[in-house]
This record gives C-alpha cells, sequence and structure tokens, in this order.
C-alpha cells in the first residue's frame, strides 16, 4: 500500500473496519456479506477484496479466496499482505510452484518479511524441497518470531535435517 495513505485509503479503511473486526472475532460468515456489499459500491476497495479473501480462506473456500487476494494484489502490486495470503491459498489449493512464486514475490517486496519466509518454508517442505526448506525456515527463525512459531519452525528443520527427537511423553 502507498507510504502516505490518501483520503481515499481512509474511507476504504473505515468501510471494512466492521468486517475487520468480525474476522477479529472468527466471525467470518457473518463478515462475508458486508465485504460484498462494500465492494458492490466500491470495486476498488483493495482491503474489501483482502478481508474478503481472509474471511474466504477461514472458511475453507479456498478457491475464492485465491480470486480475493488476486484482485487485490492485481489493484495494488505492493499489498504485501495480500501476495503472502495468496501464496498460502494456493499452498492450501497443493498449488505448490505458484504458492512459491508468490512467496517469492513477497520478498521482493520485502526483503526478510518473516510471513513470506514462512510461507516458503513450508511449502518447500511441502513439496519436496528440504534444502530450500530449511534454509528459508532458518531465516525465518533469525526474525525472532513468537515463540510458538519459533518452536514449530525449529522443530520442522530438525525434522528436515534428520535431527528430530521423539517427543516425550507428558
Amino acid at each position: 500500500m502507498p507510504d502516505k495513505p490518501t483520503p481515499d485509503d481512509a474511507a476504504r479503511w473505515d468501510a471494512v473496519d466492521e468486517a475487520a473486526e468480525l474476522l477479529r472475532e472468527e466471525r467470518s460468515a457473518e463478515a462475508i456479506p458486508m465485504l460484498r456489499a462494500t465492494l458492490e459500491r466500491d470495486p476498488g476497495n483493495v482491503y474489501a477484496h483482502f478481508y474478503l479473501g481472509s474471511a474466504l480462506a477461514h472458511e475453507g473456500r479456498h478457491g475464492p479466496a485465491l480470486a480475493a487476494f488476486t484482485e487485490a494484489e492485481k489493484r495494488a502490486p505492493e499489498y504485501l499482505g495480500a501476495v503472502v495470503a495468496k501464496g498460502w491459498c494456493l499452498h492450501e489449493l497443493d498449488r505448490f510452484a505458484e504458492a512459491i512464486r508468490a512467496g517469492e514475490r513477497a520478498l521482493e517486496l520485502r526483503a526478510e518479511d518473516p510471513d513470506a519466509l514462512y510461507l516458503l518454508g513450508m511449502t518447500h517442505a511441502e513439496h519436496g524441497g528440504r534444502r530450500a526448506a530449511i534454509g528459508y525456515l532458518e531465516r525465518f527463525v533469525a526474525t525472532r518470531p513468537k515463540v510458538e512459531a519459533r518452536h514449530e519452525a525449529e522443530a520442522l528443520i530438525a525434522a528436515l535435517k534428520g535431527k528430530a527427537r521423539p517427543l516425550e511423553p507428558v
């Protein structure tokens, strides 16, 4: 998105604010019709496209979510969140080569972006690219993510390196 918000950006953020709050409350089914109505009024609202994609992905509707994220990216090619979210939809649809391209595109927008690194690490791991997965996941860990994500990435790195430890009984 632009470095300096324009008045249109503020109005467009305001138009999706209530739906975004519903998504934070995990009430995606309620947010979807609101976002569609926003897009009927303003088809150029990239935030509405993004949040519609987020709501649809939350509902497990990855094909329509991908279309919404793609539209957001088309309208605002620098929208990093839309590019990464598009990559995750592609990953969920087992379209790994395209997910990798989305992750690489995200890194063009912001080098060492943690979300893009994680996407690339997980996608390469799923797609059989062990070395690439390890590299991206190690770069992700170097960004100092929250503890849960760090531990998950470290465990996957260990498994990919053949150094996984068995779980201890609780």
